[in-house]
């Protein structure tokens, strides 16, 4: 099925020449003197006190607030999952009939695939404890209303950058596919080898009967398979580069500066809503498998689930490419589901500013708005960036000179008007539909 793309030629992208020059060089700022925003570390600390006082020009309240996090977990678990299925291959072919052993193999491919599970579909803190603890921050501002708040819509970026993506970078989505749903198969090649195994070997104990060869018969077969694993299991260990910290132009300072920049305009004009806040959220170590926006949002969840103040999320995530524009309707690769009436509302903003957006398509991948809809927060996101994994997206090439000025500008567009249609009618008229 051919993908949809958003009409460019269609798009109204009238902007302040000023503000879009403000946001680029915003973004080079950033990247040449924050380098190495990994999350959880010095830079990436640095670059949102940077931006704390960035804000408060625009602003009138700005706080900052500290979380802790071991960021290394969430893709740390790649190579210790590799390891693991290396182990139930070993095991399977050179443990005989080691009950203990044979228990372990299949313990190895059970702990890989939860990692997987937990860490990488569900974007939750499953072995997250293994790893070193480190200190990230998340950034909040907001223009209050002129009048009573009824309304709260929050605009958001993350700040951090990643390492790079090595099958990105080798051979784009091709090579990242190949890597990716080669090591998936592997793993559950493994759990069922490894279970099958254990289950076997226990047989032959309790019998007393003679082992069978892993060479021979049925056994041939899962061996075969199982030797098909190693070139997987070797592979994924090399899927993060971690000599190479990407700048994180794109992804996800764009993002950070077009949310920001609806702050800057609001007050170079002085513009308030008369029951509408806005807010500004740059949260820290997304990277790192969303901790910052659930840390953010844990925090502040009585207030953001106020049902007095009608809250939403719009998460904003490398707004890059203009016909690749997407609502971030489902996510988590497949396991959430933003609030689709506040996706519709970015639709009608999206309208309003000349383009259709459409949902996303399937991804392996996050965003911000995920961590809040998990906890019940009204929530969804929108993006504009190839999820064909472009040669630019998590490698070198995410710098300041491969952006797109019409794309902030158009980005920016919905997200003011995604505010004025919230101020005016709230979410009654997209619940409704």
């Amino acid at each position: 099925m051919a993908r949809v793309k958003v009409d460019r030629a269609a798009a109204r992208i009238e902007a302040s020449p000023a503000t879009v020059q403000y946001m680029m060089d915003g973004v080079r700022h950033v990247c040449e003197t924050f380098k190495n925003r990994l999350p959880g570390s010095q830079p990436e600390r640095d670059a949102q006190a940077f931006f704390k006082g960035e804000l408060e020009g625009f602003a009138d309240e700005v706080t900052m607030e500290d979380f802790t996090l071991h960021p290394h977990a969430f893709m740390g678990f790649i190579p210790m999952a590799a390891v693991f299925m290396l182990g139930t291959v070993a095991i399977y072919l050179f443990g005989g009939t080691s009950v203990l052993l044979a228990l372990l193999g299949a313990a190895l491919s059970v702990f890989s695939v939860l990692m997987f599970i937990f860490e990488f579909l569900f974007y939750r803190e499953f072995v997250d404890f293994l790893f070193p603890k480190r200190v990230s921050r998340n950034v909040y501002a907001v223009r209050r209303a002129a009048g009573e708040v009824r309304r709260r819509v929050i605009f958001g970026g993350h700040t951090d950058a990643a390492n790079e993506w090595t099958y990105s970078w080798l051979g784009e989505a091709t090579a990242l596919a190949i890597a990716m749903v080669g090591a998936i198969l592997s793993m559950f090649i493994g759990l069922f080898a490894g279970i099958v195994n254990a289950v076997y070997v226990i047989a032959v104990n309790v019998t007393g009967g003679a082992p069978a060869s892993r060479w021979e018969g049925g056994w041939l077969v899962w061996t075969i398979m199982l030797l098909c694993t190693i070139p997987f299991a070797f592979a994924i260990m090399k899927f993060i580069n971690y000599k190479i910290v990407v700048e994180g132009a794109n992804d996800n300072l764009s993002a950070n500066y077009v949310a920001i920049a609806v702050l800057k305009e609001m007050a170079e004009s002085g513009m308030r809503f008369e029951n509408t806040e806005v807010g500004c959220l740059l949260t820290g170590s997304e990277e790192a498998g969303l901790r910052g926006a659930r840390a953010y949002a844990k925090a502040h969840f009585a207030e953001l689930n106020d049902p007095n103040i009608e809250t939403i999320f719009i998460g904003l995530e490398t707004l890059r490419e203009i016909e690749e524009m997407r609502v971030n309707s489902i996510g988590c690769t497949g396991t959430v589901r933003n609030d689709k009436a506040v996706g519709e509302l970015i639709r009608d903003a999206g309208r309003a500013c000349g383009v259709e957006i459409p949902d996303t398509e399937l991804y392996p991948g996050a965003m911000d708005s995920e961590a809040w809809t998990q906890l019940g927060l009204r929530a969804n996101a929108f993006g504009g960036v190839s999820h064909e994994a472009k040669r630019y997206y998590h490698t070198r090439k995410d710098t300041p000179d491969n952006m797109d000025a019409d794309c902030l500008a158009l980005s920016l567009n919905i997200c003011k008007e995604a505010a004025r249609l919230f101020d005016k009618e709230g979410m009654a008229k997209y619940d409704a539909a």
